[in-house]
C-alpha cells in the first residue's frame, strides 16, 4: 500500500509535468505569444542562475565555474523567459553529471552578421549518443537507459528551450561526446529589430 501511494505520487508528479509542459508549449506556439523584451545586464542574469542551481551542484559535489569572457553586456531579450531556458540546461546538466564540474559563461560575438552574445552550459557528464544527438529537439524524445537517471522526463524540455530561444532571435546548438560531457551554446543578438 504504501509502495502504490509512493508510484501514484510519482506518476501525478509526472503527469503535473507533462500537462505544465504541453501548456507551455501551446502557448509559446500561439500567435499571441510576444516576448517582452527588456534590458537584461547578462553577467546579473548568469550569476541569479548559478546561484538558483548552486545547491544542487553541491549536493552532488560538483564544481560550478563561470567564464565572463566579455565585458558586462547589455542584451535585449525577454528575461523570465532567457533564465527558464538557463535553468534548464543547467538542470540537464547537473543531472547527467556524477563528477566534475558545471560552467556557464558568456562571450560576445557576430550573430547574424551583428554583434551578439554566445552563452554557453557546459558540464563533464555521461554525453550523449549520436542517435540522440539527432533526436534531441524533437518531442518526447527519450536517452535509452536514461529512465533511471530522469524519471520525470517528458521528452518535452529541450523542445521548448529551442522554441523559447527562437522566438527570442536566436538558436541554439550543442556539442557531446558519450561519456566524455556536452556543452549548449545560445546565441543572441544584442539588440531586436521590432517591426
Amino acid at each position: 500500500t504504501r509502495e502504490y501511494m509512493t508510484t501514484v505520487i510519482k506518476q501525478s508528479s509526472h503527469l503535473h509535468k507533462l500537462i505544465n509542459d504541453l501548456l507551455e508549449m501551446s502557448e509559446i506556439e500561439s500567435d499571441n505569444f510576444e516576448p517582452e523584451f527588456e534590458l537584461v545586464e547578462i553577467t546579473a542574469l548568469l550569476n541569479e542562475a548559478k546561484e538558483m542551481m548552486m545547491p544542487a551542484a553541491l549536493e552532488k559535489g560538483l564544481s560550478f565555474d563561470t567564464d565572463f569572457s566579455s565585458a558586462n553586456l547589455l542584451v535585449q531579450t525577454d528575461k523570465a523567459r532567457l533564465q527558464h531556458v538557463l535553468l534548464n540546461l543547467l538542470t540537464n546538466a547537473i543531472k547527467f553529471t556524477n563528477k566534475g564540474k558545471i560552467e556557464i559563461g558568456y562571450k560576445a560575438v557576430y550573430y547574424q552578421r551583428k554583434l551578439g552574445i554566445e552563452i554557453f552550459v557546459s558540464d563533464t557528464g555521461i554525453g550523449m549518443s549520436s542517435e540522440f544527438k539527432q533526436n534531441i529537439f524533437q518531442e518526447f524524445a527519450h536517452e535509452d537507459g536514461f529512465s533511471e537517471i530522469n524519471p520525470t522526463s517528458t521528452g518535452l524540455g529541450m523542445v521548448i528551450v529551442k522554441r523559447i530561444v527562437e522566438k527570442l532571435g536566436g538558436e541554439i546548438t550543442f556539442e557531446s561526446v558519450k561519456d566524455n560531457g556536452s556543452e549548449f551554446f545560445v546565441r543572441l543578438p544584442l539588440r531586436i529589430n521590432k517591426l
